[in-house]
């Protein structure tokens, strides 16, 4: 039997499951999907990848509303997926075969609130006990610094000592030290935040519903606060970099502080100052230059 592209890319997602990759997994199957659904629900044939079909595909993607970060995951997928063919001798090398479509981070795309928002989104009134429990999650997220929601399923305050927050991301393993008081350790016992094995694909699964069900509820604490803005689990760990940046924290230290292991990782978050705070920025360091 010919192996297709499909048929590849349901192996290697296979043996990332039995890794316990189920993260990249996921989205070599979303990435697979998407371009299957492009092609009209063909299987996909190792040919149908090109650059010109690949640049259609972009273009797609774009007039069906996917943002230019979701186009990068996607192509950057079906360029690891296609390279392992390569590598097994399924399909041939194409010189710059992803050189024509958008495989970087799209720096412009806002993730952050600015402080008047994210104050009215963390401490603004709310009736409903389920969005309570949202906003009480996101408050936890941004004053630890930004914490991933996935680090937060294994937090409990036997993770402080000495007033001390010591955890290992998740994602990384990168250890993070942040100092506590005795009002975020009341915050972290009122979470109850249920915690799940991510080593398993039912673990990953149910983790990955969680966190379907937060984002939900994050839209409609938005809505019911009149916030317009698109918010979602990684934006208190954005708004966190960028506020601490907008208050002259060092980027070293705000990149500790998430737990980064490359400080060119932070400054992906970090969206820079507006032009007014430039001016002001500039007027000051010019001044020594006015007459006394």
């Amino acid at each position: 039997m010919k192996v297709t592209f499909s048929l590849f890319t349901q192996t290697c997602i296979d043996k990332l499951k039995s890794s316990g990759s189920f993260s990249t997994a996921h989205l070599y199957g979303c990435a697979a999907s998407s371009f299957s659904e492009f092609l009209g629900g063909h299987v996909i044939m190792f040919s149908d990848i090109t650059p010109q079909a690949l640049k259609l595909y972009e273009k797609y993607l774009i007039r069906t509303s996917h943002s230019y970060n979701t186009v990068s995951t996607y192509m950057r997928m079906l360029r690891a997926i296609y390279n392992k063919a390569v590598m097994a001798g399924l399909a041939k090398y194409v010189f710059n075969l992803f050189h024509d479509v958008f495989t970087g981070i799209d720096r412009n795309h806002k993730k952050a609130l600015d402080e008047p928002k994210l104050r009215e989104f963390l401490t603004g009134e709310v009736e409903s006990p389920i969005l309570k429990k949202v906003q009480l999650v996101a408050n936890a997220m941004y004053k630890l610094c930004g914490m991933p929601f996935v680090d937060l399923q294994h937090l409990d305050v036997n993770s402080v000592v000495d007033g001390v927050l010591k955890y290992n991301r998740h994602k990384t393993g990168t250890s993070v030290n942040i100092p506590v008081n005795k009002e975020i350790c009341k915050l972290i016992t009122q979470l109850c935040v249920p915690s799940f094995d991510l080593s398993t694909e039912t673990g990953y699964k149910s983790y990955q519903s969680l966190l379907r069900k937060f984002n939900a509820g994050l839209k409609r604490l938005a809505k019911a606060l009149n916030i317009t803005i698109h918010v979602s689990s990684y934006t208190f760990r954005h708004s966190w970099a960028t506020n601490a940046l907008r208050h002259h924290v060092p980027v070293e230290v705000i990149s500790s502080a998430l737990g980064h292991s490359d400080i060119r990782t932070t400054q992906i978050y970090l969206k820079g100052f507006d032009a007014r705070e430039i001016g002001i920025a500039n007027k000051k360091v010019c001044k020594c230059l006015s007459v006394k």
